[in-house]
């Protein structure tokens, strides 16, 4: 009987702490939007992955195929049933990602915890996930990296339940659900796919259970071959990506590369770039980075070989991809942040635990306290700066457009480079992106006498696109019709082109 009590209070305790750190969660995200009136969408991609959702609906109500679309169909499909639901703001569709980026860190708590971890490592490990600054401005944004890591850590929540339960109903169940989540996260973003390797290898460790690879692989092709058949209706090969195509392993040591977006100059190498979750404080507090050794430590020594083969394989295959891939982007190795709070909360907790064997008094663990604090601290800190940096330049970008629909007449034709999505949605011009145009097309379009308007960063289109699409169209409207500047607005310069 007392056993009984003892259990529930400490379920009831893991249940509050998992409640208070989606709440935190919630809350954060809250904070940094108020004021703002930031919908979520920003760039080319939010744009696209918004409109697509719209398609799918209509594909549905009349039922026809949907268009074509280079992304995988995951994540529209989250946001067209979102719209089903709720209705068709953008609103609507960050308040999924706010969710769900609020349930990564009790997620990554109830994993840790699964894993072995006692109850201050695994708090330690939620709260480092909870307060991630990439992880917070990818939830707010209308983008698939979220929702692409809950179902990757959801899926990796069920192999361990898997790997834990006794054999009979429940056991087959949680690996059906670890292969079915595995694949929802691989169709909402392609490089979740590569999860598969350290899935299969924690789960099996060497021995192949024929039945159960069976069940996984119909899990699994229940989300995939419907992907698979619409993939196919796109002209382009899914895997003809830049990404595929031009990674090469000498890339982690480069900083410079010349792609199809143009002429690219970082400040550092790969290879230091994406490991920027391991040690940049907008992803985790440098004080915690020597933690991450003890947490591999305090796995080794509790003999916890399929979480290293899990962790290892999480943190590293992903790495290794994006290290060689000829592009930078701080959201992109947010895939490995899960295994990089848990080891860190494991770290912790361990050190604290050997030291405390040696030094009999309460020290140990105010140290912990003071830690925890300050690094939390210090990532919130780089967290609001970066994210704040972020959105107020979001927000430009539409008063940008809002400026554009202000001085040129509606319906005019505008072309444009990198906005063209925003001033579709938040103008009623004409508008067209120049990076799909050639001097022929722009030869088609021209009607003669009729004047019509270009918004350019002529800075960025002279430098990264020199001698590309964007720049030969610009240098061609200039050179042939002939511009005159009609009024500047930030960074981008509007021009009037003669007719």
């Amino acid at each position: 009987m007392t056993y009984l009590s003892s259990e529930r209070r400490y379920n009831r305790l893991d249940v509050t702490i998992v409640m208070l750190l989606f709440a935190g969660g919630v809350l954060l995200c809250l904070l940094l939007l108020t004021q703002t009136h930031f919908d979520g969408l920003y760039g080319q991609d939010a744009y696209a992955y918004y409109d697509f959702a719209g398609e799918l609906r209509a594909a549905l109500s009349e039922g026809r195929a949907p268009q074509p679309f280079f992304w995988p169909l995951g994540y529209p499909a989250l946001l067209a049933a979102t719209q089903a639901v709720f209705g068709t703001q953008p609103e609507n569709g960050q308040a999924v990602n706010v969710l769900m980026g609020a349930a990564l860190a009790p997620l990554v708590y109830v994993l840790a915890r699964h894993i072995g971890g006692e109850r201050p490592g695994a708090l330690i490990a939620g709260l480092l996930m909870g307060i991630c600054g990439q992880a917070l401005q990818s939830s707010l944004v209308i983008m698939s990296d979220i929702p692409a890591l809950f179902w990757a850590t959801v899926s990796a929540l069920a192999l361990w339940k898997y790997k834990n339960d006794s054999i009979g109903t429940r056991h087959v169940s949680s690996l059906f659900w670890c292969a079915l989540t595995l694949a929802l996260a691989g169709i909402t973003r392609w490089l979740y796919l590569i999860l598969v390797i350290p899935w299969a290898l924690a789960a099996w460790r060497g021995r192949i259970r024929w039945q159960e690879t069976i069940l996984t692989v119909v899990a699994a092709s229940i989300i995939l071959v419907p992907q698979m058949l619409y993939s196919r209706t796109h002209t382009q090969p899914v895997l003809n990506h830049a990404w595929t195509q031009g990674w090469s392993p000498p890339n982690a040591l480069r900083q410079v590369f010349e792609t199809v977006d143009g002429h690219l100059e970082y400040l550092t190498v790969n290879g230091l770039f994406y490991a920027r979750p391991f040690y940049d404080s907008y992803y985790l507090a440098p004080l915690f980075t020597p933690f991450l050794l003890f947490g591999l430590l305090r796995l080794l020594r509790g003999q916890k070989y399929a979480a290293l083969l899990l962790l290892g394989g999480w943190a590293l295959l992903p790495y290794l991809f994006l290290a060689g891939i000829p592009y930078q982007n701080i959201r992109f190795p947010l895939i490995v942040f899960p295994v990089v709070a848990i080891l860190a909360g494991l770290g912790v907790e361990y050190a604290a635990s050997r030291i405390g064997r040696i030094v009999r008094q309460p020290y140990p663990m105010l140290a912990v306290a003071v830690l925890v604090i300050f690094g939390a601290a210090q990532t919130l800190n780089a967290g609001a700066h970066t994210i704040g940096t972020f959105i107020a330049n979001q927000q430009a970008d539409k008063a940008a457009a809002a400026w554009t629909g202000e001085h040129v007449p509606a319906g005019a034709t505008l072309y444009t480079f990198g906005l063209t999505l925003t001033l579709q949605h938040y103008t009623t011009l004409n508008v067209y992106e120049i990076y799909y145009e050639t001097p022929a097309t722009l030869d088609q379009k021209w009607t003669r006498g009729q004047a019509d308007y270009l918004l350019l960063n002529v800075w960025n289109i002279e430098n990264q696109w020199a001698g590309r699409a964007p720049q030969v169209d610009y240098h061609w409207l200039r050179d042939t019709r002939g511009l005159t500047i009609f009024g500047k607005h930030g960074n981008f310069t509007l021009f009037k082109i003669k007719g």
